[in-house]
């Protein structure tokens, strides 16, 4: 997958100073956010699928912020996700990634790197890599809702962010919203807006139909 395509993939899917924890190690996390953490995790992998519909905000350096809407649709393996600007489709196979503005779709295999995309199922997994320490920094009541923010810091300096910001809804056992802070100053905060499960999806739709696209150039970057 290619720049914007892979980062929102990573986030859906994950300029502050973390607080004043200091982590270490898996060790260093929050046995009170592994609770409401084990607790989504669980309500996600009883879905079979799931479609999420999001809004994502994007605040770049020296840009104006951009806010994209979108939905992921993913069963299995298999994912769908369609933005205004571009979209993206896989089978358990192949990779299309179709980009609007160039009238171009890149062909892709889709190995175990590039499938491992972050949806919100996927990010439930995330706290039990070893890769993240995360912490509660704080719980509160909005319109009734009792949020929890949980603060995800990677204990390595080779990936792409410093943290991540993780709001659950402890009384529905929803996740509100994902807010990643990157190493170059970038800010992307993912809404989700709306999940429905266990729905029954066509085959069809997680691969990409050119004819739906008259005129697109096709770059197939397969390996033979």
């Amino acid at each position: 997958m290619r720049g914007l395509s892979m980062f929102v993939l990573q986030i859906l899917f994950v300029g502050i100073i973390f607080g004043q924890n200091t982590f270490t190690s898996k060790r260093d996390s929050d046995p009170k956010a592994k609770v409401i953490l084990d607790k989504l995790k669980k309500q996600y992998d009883s879905y079979k699928s799931m479609e999420v519909k999001f809004e994502m905000e994007m605040e770049l350096p020296n840009q104006p912020k951009e806010l994209q809407k979108g939905t992921i649709i993913q069963d299995g393996i298999k994912y769908q996700v369609k933005m205004k600007d571009q979209e993206i489709y896989a089978d358990g196979k192949t990779i299309w990634i179709y980009l609007k503005k160039n009238k171009e779709v890149q062909i892709t295999d889709m190995d175990d790197t590039s499938s491992d995309f972050l949806s919100p199922k996927q990010m439930m997994s995330l706290y039990n890599t070893g890769d993240f320490a995360y912490s509660i920094i704080e719980e509160r009541n909005v319109n009734g809702q009792q949020f929890a923010d949980i603060e995800f810091k990677p204990l390595t300096k080779k990936t792409d962010y410093t943290k991540m910001r993780l709001t659950v809804d402890k009384k529905t056992n929803k996740m509100i919203s994902l807010r990643v802070f990157s190493r170059d100053g970038s800010r992307y905060t993912l809404k989700v807006s709306d999940i429905i499960a266990n729905k029954k999806y066509e085959s069809g739709i997680f691969t990409f139909n050119p004819k739906a696209a008259p005129g697109v150039h096709i770059e197939d970057l397969r390996i033979d």
